[in-house]
Order: C-alpha cells, then sequence, then structure tokens
C-alpha cells in the first residue's frame, strides 16, 4: 500500500499520529506525564524553535494523477522519550473534506469531555475524541483555509484535555515554522521518508495494520439501544 492510497483513503491519518519517527518529533526537555494520570506541565512552544523553527514540522508529499500533491504536516511533541501529543494536517485536493486536522494526547483522559483546540486568545473548539489505540488517543476535525490562516498567524495550539483527576492536561504545538513549511513547494516524498527508517517494511505494515482497525472501528454498527 503506497502513502498516496493511505492518505487518500483518509482512515489512515490517525496511523501516522503514532510518535515513531523520533528524529521528526519535538523533543521537551521537561518529565513526561506520570502513569497515575496527573497532568502534565505545558510545553515550552519555545523549546525546539530556537535555531530553525521549521524544524517543528515534519511534511511529506505524495503527487496525485491530476498533477497535484497530496501532503500531511505533523508534529510531534515527546518528553524524555514519551509521548505527549502530536498534531497532524492532510491536505488532499482528491478529497471532497479536502483539509483535514487530527490532534492526539496520551491515554487516560476522560473521554467524555473532548480535547479543546485553542490557537493563541481565540475562541476555543471542543473537539470529541474519535478513537483510542494503544498509545494515544486522537480527535479529528475538517477545516478551512480560514483556520490555516490562524495556524499561519498564531504562535500556539494549545491541545486540552482532563486527566483521570478531571485536572487540565495541556500541550502546546509550536506553530513557529509552520507558514514557511506549509507553503513552501519542496517536501519530502514518502520514498525519502521510507528510507530514513531503519526497517520500511515494518513502517508500511504498521500504517496497514492501523488502517484497517480504524475501518474495522468504523465499519461495525453501534450496538442497539
Amino acid at each position: 500500500m503506497t502513502f498516496k492510497k493511505l492518505i487518500a483513503a483518509g482512515l489512515a491519518v490517525a496511523a501516522l499520529m503514532m510518535p515513531t519517527y523520533a528524529a521528526f518529533a519535538q523533543d521537551a526537555a521537561q518529565p513526561a506525564p506520570a502513569a497515575d494520570g496527573q497532568a502534565a506541565p505545558a510545553v515550552d512552544p519555545n523549546a525546539a524553535a530556537s535555531e530553525d523553527p521549521t524544524k517543528n514540522w515534519l511534511k511529506v508529499c505524495d503527487p496525485l494523477a491530476d498533477g497535484k500533491k497530496v501532503c500531511i504536516m505533523r508534529q510531534v511533541v515527546v518528553a524524555n522519550g514519551q509521548f505527549l501529543g502530536s498534531f497532524l494536517l492532510r491536505d488532499d485536493p482528491g478529497q471532497e473534506s479536502r483539509l483535514l486536522a487530527v490532534a492526539a494526547v496520551p491515554l487516560g483522559v476522560l473521554l467524555p469531555f473532548g480535547l479543546t483546540w485553542q490557537i493563541d486568545g481565540s475562541k476555543p473548539i471542543r473537539v470529541p475524541f474519535m478513537l483510542c489505540d494503544p498509545t494515544s488517543c486522537a480527535t479529528q476535525l475538517v477545516i478551512n483555509e480560514a483556520y490555516i490562516n490562524s495556524l499561519k498567524k498564531g504562535s500556539v495550539l494549545k491541545l486540552t484535555a482532563k486527566n483521570r483527576q478531571n485536572k487540565d492536561l495541556v500541550i502546546e504545538i509550536n506553530l513557529a515554522g509552520f507558514t514557511t513549511v506549509y507553503d513552501a513547494e519542496s517536501a519530502m516524498t514518502f520514498e525519502e521518508f521510507n528510507k530514513q527508517n531503519s526497517d520500511p517494511s515494518a513502517l508500511e505494515k504498521q500504517l496497514q495494520d492501523r488502517a484497517e482497525e480504524l475501518r474495522k472501528q468504523l465499519d461495525t454498527p453501534a450496538p442497539a439501544q
């Protein structure tokens, strides 16, 4: 299964949220969330941007048959090798909902509260959780160009969930470098991205397995009330 097919399918977007690729993750030098669900301190949005803010973002693109490109941009926040949160943007001209954003946080959050997205001091958006897997719980939102412009103008995208103690769990996605990377014509291809992983076949298998898992969950009818 190629990158283009995975992205075009739409269901595999959450698979690309996996904190597998440490080389592309923003590493926040601070303690990770405690196992008992205590809230993690907010990530310093300037921690990874001191030298080159574009390094906050990974961009991978694949050509479509009509000459256009489908691209993803992703930022993963980790601390001491542990996953804290992630944000992914899919831009696929071949889909009816061209722009799709996915944000994820670690397990142990209270699902009924959803995940609040807030760019700087703008009005927060409360997004319900779509699914949880063995590493994270993800939310998904179809966005528009206005939201892209807000990301371009913003400094921090704050993701807020509730932990087991009903306290805020806050993760900050650093928006420094977003505009430069989003508007750039150049991007890593899937083949180039694949080569930078030690086991490309294992990577592709992970993506396929996650896509199949998502399909099964979405295809399963809701239980009768």
